[in-house]
C-alpha cells in the first residue's frame, strides 16, 4: 500500500513539473516579440552654420546616422540614433579662418504607434580652429537630423542638414 502511495505522489510531482515548463512558453508565445531594426547611412553636409555671436560658417563634410529601433509590444517603441562627424570642416564667411568640427553623438527618442513619425535631433559636436585650442561657444549644434520610423520600428527615411542657427547646449 505504502508503495502506491509513493509512485502515485512521484507521478503526481512529474506531472506538476512538466505542467511548470509549459506554463512559461504558452505565456512568452502569447506575448508579440520584439523587434529590432538597424539602419545606417553616411550623408554629405554642406550650408552655412549661423552661430550666436559669432561669424556664419560655410560647413562642408559627411555625417554618419546609425538608427536602431526597438518596439514595444503593442507598437510603438525606442529609437537610438548615433551619429559622428566625418571630415568635416568650415571656412569663416567674415575672416576665412578653417574650423573643425569633430564628435559624436548618441539620443534616444520614444516613438508612438502612430504610422510613421518623425524624430529630430541636433547632436552635440565640438568646433577646433587650428592651431589654437577648443574656442567658445562649445559645444555647437551645427546639424540638424529627421529620422522618420513607422509605429512597427521600420526606419523609413534619415536626413541631415546643416542647421540655420543651433547654438551651443543649454
Amino acid at each position: 500500500m505504502r508503495g502506491n502511495r509513493i509512485r502515485a505522489a512521484t507521478k503526481i510531482s512529474l506531472a506538476l513539473a512538466l505542467l511548470g515548463l509549459v506554463t512559461p512558453t504558452v505565456t512568452a508565445a502569447a506575448q508579440p516579440a520584439q523587434t529590432i531594426q538597424t539602419r545606417t547611412v553616411v550623408l554629405p553636409l554642406s550650408g552655412t552654420f549661423d552661430e550666436p555671436d559669432a561669424e556664419p560658417i560655410n560647413i562642408t563634410g559627411s555625417i554618419r546616422v546609425t538608427v536602431i529601433t526597438q518596439t514595444n509590444p503593442g507598437g510603438g517603441g525606442t529609437a537610438r540614433i548615433v551619429s559622428n562627424l566625418r571630415r568635416t570642416t568650415g571656412v569663416g564667411e567674415e575672416t576665412g579662418d578653417t574650423y573643425r568640427f569633430a564628435g559624436a553623438d548618441v539620443a534616444t527618442r520614444a516613438y508612438p504607434p502612430d504610422p510613421i513619425t518623425p524624430l529630430e535631433i541636433t547632436p552635440v559636436f565640438l568646433k577646433f580652429w587650428p592651431p589654437g585650442p577648443v574656442l567658445p561657444p562649445n559645444p555647437v549644434r551645427p546639424v540638424e537630423i529627421v529620422v522618420s520610423v513607422a509605429g512597427n520600428g521600420a526606419i523609413t527615411d534619415i536626413s541631415a542638414e546643416v542647421a540655420d542657427d543651433a547654438g551651443p547646449e543649454t
